[in-house]
C-alpha cells in the first residue's frame, strides 16, 4: 500500500543571475515550481529543506551556486493571481512516495 503524503511548499531564495539553479529547478521540479520574480522561486514537493537543497545541487559541493531554501508554514501577501493559483494547486495536492 503506499503512502499518501501532501506537497510541503518551499521558498527557494538565491542571485538572479543564477542560470545554474533555474536550469536545476526546470530539470528536477518540471512541473512543481513557479518563479516568483528573479532569483526567487516557490517549490512544491516532499521530504526536508535539506533534501531540497541536496536535489538542487546547492550543498553537496555547490554545483548549482549558492541559495537559501525555507519550508514554507505559511503564507500571506501580495503577487500576481498565477502565483496564488499555482499555491492553491499545489499546497494539499496528494502525492504518493
Amino acid at each position: 500500500m503506499a503512502i499518501t503524503t501532501f506537497a510541503t511548499l518551499f521558498a527557494v531564495m538565491a542571485d538572479p543571475s543564477n542560470l545554474n539553479l533555474s536550469l536545476r529547478l526546470a530539470e528536477q521540479f518540471p512541473d512543481s515550481h513557479i518563479e516568483i520574480r528573479p532569483g526567487q522561486w516557490f517549490i512544491a514537493g516532499s521530504g526536508t529543506a535539506i533534501e531540497i537543497s541536496n536535489k538542487l545541487q546547492i550543498t553537496p559541493g555547490a554545483e548549482s551556486g549558492s541559495a537559501v531554501i525555507v519550508a514554507v508554514s505559511g503564507y500571506y501577501g501580495r503577487a500576481s493571481s498565477q502565483v496564488w493559483e499555482w499555491v492553491a494547486a499545489k499546497i494539499g495536492k496528494p502525492t504518493s512516495v
